[in-house]
């Protein structure tokens, strides 16, 4: 790797590798690949662009192998994460499910709008909660939202910053009645921080419910990255 990038072995270790515990809870340490910022989306210091890598010829063994790990292919919860992204193991619903799908999440979209009237917490920050990469924060969703989303607003732009939701334009949402639980929840108002974050897992449970219902493929995923799997905002 440090040969197809021109740079030598010392230099591309302090850049692009890091050491960390193994994860398999051996307590050994190991090399692995550099990460960015969380408010980044955890992407790899070697992807340049819209995820393109630049030593994909020379890239490790774990990178060529994946989704076939074994913490994918042996653990429910690691499936599903990797199928949100992953579109060769991604099962795209059927035309009734999606139906049904996005008539059930309407339901709860408009019930949670009639708590919001009712409580009306305040917005502070005016939009930097939507800017990912200053507010170090990372909006997950699950598969039926992003559908409902691209369904909503099939088209957008490239995201105007790595990690940022395409439909974020100009300072503007520009895709509010499709936007997903985690968006209508995430306000700035400490007085009802505990209060919504408490909503939003009820609501997200009642999500998750009528994936299980309808046997609607479930994925639960950074936005953005759901988005781009279903070319939203992808080149």
């Amino acid at each position: 790797m440090a040969d197809a990038l021109g740079m030598t072995v010392d230099a591309f270790r302090r850049m692009h590798v890091r050491t960390v515990p193994d994860p398999g809870g051996s307590g050994e340490l190991r090399e692995a690949l550099r990460e960015r910022s969380e408010g980044d989306g955890g992407r790899c210091t070697l992807l340049e662009g819209r995820n393109q890598c630049t030593v994909y010829e020379t890239r490790p063994e774990h990178c060529r192998t994946f989704p076939y790990w074994p913490s994918v292919m042996e653990d429910e919860a690691g499936f599903e994460r990797a199928r949100g992204t992953c579109p060769g193991i991604r099962i795209e619903p059927t035309e009734e499910q999606r139906r049904l799908g996005f008539e059930r999440l309407e339901a709860i979209y408009a019930k949670l709008g009639e708590l919001l009237d009712a409580v009306r917490p305040v917005c502070i920050a005016r939009g930097i909660c939507c800017r990912f990469e200053e507010a170090d924060h990372v909006l997950y969703a699950t598969g039926l939202e992003a559908d409902y989303a691209a369904a909503k607003k099939p088209a957008a732009p490239p995201p105007e910053a790595d990690g940022r939701c395409p439909y974020h334009v100009g300072g503007m949402c520009t895709a509010r009645e499709g936007r997903p639980l985690g968006c209508r929840t995430y306000y700035c108002d400490p007085s009802m921080q505990d209060a919504l974050e408490a909503t939003h897992e009820r609501l997200l449970g009642e999500i998750r419910e009528i994936e299980r219902d309808l046997g609607y493929p479930q994925a639960y995923a950074p936005f953005p990255a759901l988005l781009e799997s279903r070319g939203v905002g992808a080149e």
